[in-house]
């Protein structure tokens, strides 16, 4: 199972803890976040990806513009939030 501290480690970028997305400038999005991640560039997206996907471990990509509906108003897992161009 992955671990945060091994997200942090392998990642350059920000790290959240069970916080509402509209806090972090999503608009159109209503919801609480296991997880918020804001990767520090794409190199450091790409890695993210991968070491989530490698864990098994639920995540969306989605942008400050995004419009993501969640079906009991809460995404179980990582939530990556970037501007970045993919």
């Amino acid at each position: 199972m992955l671990r945060l501290d091994e997200l942090r480690a392998g990642v350059k970028g920000e790290f959240f803890l069970k916080e509402e997305l509209h806090d972090h400038n999503v608009r159109k999005v209503d919801a609480l976040a296991d997880v918020i991640i804001k990767p520090a560039g794409k190199k450091e997206l790409g890695k993210l990806l991968n070491l989530l996907q490698a864990a098994g471990y639920p995540h969306v990509v989605i942008n400050s513009k995004g419009r993501v509906q969640f079906p009991d108003q809460r995404f179980h897992g990582a939530v990556i939030v970037t501007d970045l161009k993919l």
